[in-house]
């Protein structure tokens, strides 16, 4: 399957206070939402499109739909240039709209110095997959490089037609994954030690919205002294 790699010329020189937690990199809400951070030009692909929000035509987001996913399409965007980062957070909200007869996955992309190279930290919903009974709904982080190994897992519910918000911190060695702004499970040896961000959806159609990068100084999560979210 080709994976798409998205260029965005940012050095990221400047950056702007998005609240008192840390730094806004990169951000894009996709209703034009102005600031001295780099959005996103997303680029014209059959699999992406940005649209009215199904019923709430008073935003907009991004819809990613892998549904027949195959071919030339891409169920992975990647940011280019920015393969030096090490210490930041990524955090999006998402909304699975349709699962198909395999199983509907979103996945925040971190740590990635190559496109064939990264962490991934997949939200899935299993409902339909591999005869599972009771569905078996997960948050799984995996290394793409030698195989997809699974560095950590948890059972966390992920509904169909609800916006769940969604980050993945990468700091030092350390990996974790927050649901609903809630910490659900990460790891503590990280195979990459720096790479760009992106996103991973699996053969579902899944609203995007409010897609953010904050820098090592901290992020909306407001992470208190202990790890846990405040």
């Amino acid at each position: 399957m080709r994976k798409y790699v998205l260029h965005l010329s940012c050095f990221f020189l400047l950056l702007v206070a998005f609240n008192i937690d840390g730094k806004t990199l990169y951000y894009d809400d996709f209703d034009g939402t102005k600031g001295r951070w780099k959005a996103l030009e997303w680029p014209k692909m059959e699999t992406i499109k940005v649209e009215k929000e199904v019923g709430n035509p008073e935003n907009m987001a991004l819809t990613f739909d892998t549904r027949a996913v195959g071919g030339t399409l891409a169920d992975a965007l990647f940011i280019n240039g920015n393969e030096d980062m090490s210490d930041y957070t990524m955090k999006i909200r998402f909304r699975i709209m349709e699962e198909t007869d395999k199983f509907a996955a979103t996945g925040i992309i971190v740590r990635a110095p190559t496109p064939q190279q990264y962490i991934c930290a997949e939200a899935a919903n299993k409902r339909n997959c591999c005869g599972q009974n009771p569905p078996n709904n997960i948050v799984n982080v995996f290394e793409r490089g030698d195989g997809w190994p699974i560095r950590a897992d948890a059972k966390v519910e992920i509904p169909i037609n609800k916006w769940v918000d969604y980050a993945v911190t990468a700091k030092g060695k350390s990996i974790t994954v927050y649901v609903n702004d809630k910490e659900v499970c990460g790891y503590n040896n990280a195979l990459y030690a720096k790479g760009g961000f992106g996103l991973r959806i699996w053969k579902t159609k899944v609203l995007i919205d409010n897609v953010e990068n904050f820098d090592s100084d901290g992020s909306s999560l407001a992470v208190d002294a202990g790890g846990k979210l405040a």
